[in-house]
């Protein structure tokens, strides 16, 4: 049973330090399909369809941010073939690192799609688009380097191509963010730094970075076979040297002092079994999050699952409470 706080505070940083574990080369890498597996990733491109009559589709889009075509997965609800004028509100979901755009349909991670279409089935939560683009290992940043802005993809590519093309409510009240471990991460900051476009967000799992920036870690931590990977993908994205006015505009812990958040549904959980605890003290990170927007009077919904597992495990685990909390202003 998970231990649910709602929370209020003024803002006052509390910076803690955290690193994570990826695996990458030195530009913006693919995932390795060797080291992690296919498993982790759909490797059938066909549309699924679901028995309720949803399907989830696979295809690529468009990127002007990016300059060229990216990948996505979409899950159309029963009704869209249905009624071709009706509108539908959008979930826009963040993958992790070496996750992609098909790895939310994978049996692995416990046939996700059909979690989505009983909860609609049963009326907990609307009909609704769920649009899933792939992220690579951007942490959904616009890199330094010009190789990728990626978080223009997300905020502007992929909601105009899914608004144009699949009948998305163009609204406010009817997008929102969500995602885990690295997606968590990015969920949450691009709801931070676009309240204005995003009604509710929802980081599963969120790597939340510590310290002055990604890089300012113990020196314990750089002696790691994992600080190598983690350089490799951040040297891009906030330059080489670092430019700390991108990893301040890029920080859920300086996001939050905005002032700007009070109309944003903000949650983000962890389980306590979170394999990157141990290494990583990634509960640390979490809680200094829940500690700033506690600070700053930021409304939030902060849980913590005993014993539960990291990224889309919890994320099976309570699909409903997600969903319903990301589509609580559709109906």
């Amino acid at each position: 049973m998970g231990a649910i706080r709602q929370l209020t505070g003024k803002c006052c940083a509390t910076l803690l330090l955290l690193v994570v574990s990826w695996g990458a080369g030195g530009r913006l890498a693919q995932p390795s399909q060797g080291q992690f597996g296919d498993e982790r990733r759909r490797g059938d491109l066909n549309t699924i369809a679901l028995p309720g009559g949803s399907r989830v589709e696979f295809g690529t889009m468009p990127s002007k941010a990016l300059g060229r075509d990216q990948a996505f997965s979409v899950f159309l609800p029963p009704s869209f073939d249905k009624n071709t004028t009706r509108t539908y509100p959008a979930v826009y979901f963040l993958h992790g690192l070496n996750n992609d755009q098909t790895s939310w349909t994978v049996p692995r991670y416990g046939d996700l799609p059909k979690k989505v279409e009983d909860l609609i089935l049963t009326g907990t939560i609307p009909e609704i688009i769920m649009v899933h683009p792939r992220g690579d290992h951007s942490f959904y940043c616009n890199a330094a380097d010009g190789s990728g802005r990626y978080e223009d993809f997300i905020t502007q590519d992929v909601v105009e191509y899914v608004e144009a093309h699949y009948r998305a409510r163009p609204e406010r009240r009817y997008r929102s963010i969500g995602g885990t471990s690295m997606g968590g991460y990015g969920a949450l900051k691009i709801a931070m730094k676009y309240p204005d476009r995003y009604m509710a967000a929802a980081g599963h799992s969120p790597i939340i970075f510590l310290g002055k920036n990604p890089f300012d870690v113990p020196d314990e931590m750089k002696s790691s076979r994992f600080y190598g990977f983690f350089v490799s993908i951040f040297k891009p994205i906030l330059g080489d040297p670092v430019r700390q006015d991108l990893w301040d505009a890029n920080n859920p812990l300086i996001l939050a002092k905005s002032g700007k958040l009070d109309s944003l549904k903000i949650l983000f959980d962890y389980g306590t079994d979170d394999r990157y605890i141990q290494s990583i003290h990634l509960d640390q990170g979490i809680k200094a999050l829940d500690q700033v927007l506690t600070e700053a009077r930021v409304p939030h919904t902060f849980q913590v699952y005993p014993g539960e597992p990291h990224g889309w495990a919890l994320v099976a685990a309570h699909m409903q409470e997600s969903m319903v909390f990301l589509c609580q202003t559709f109906k």
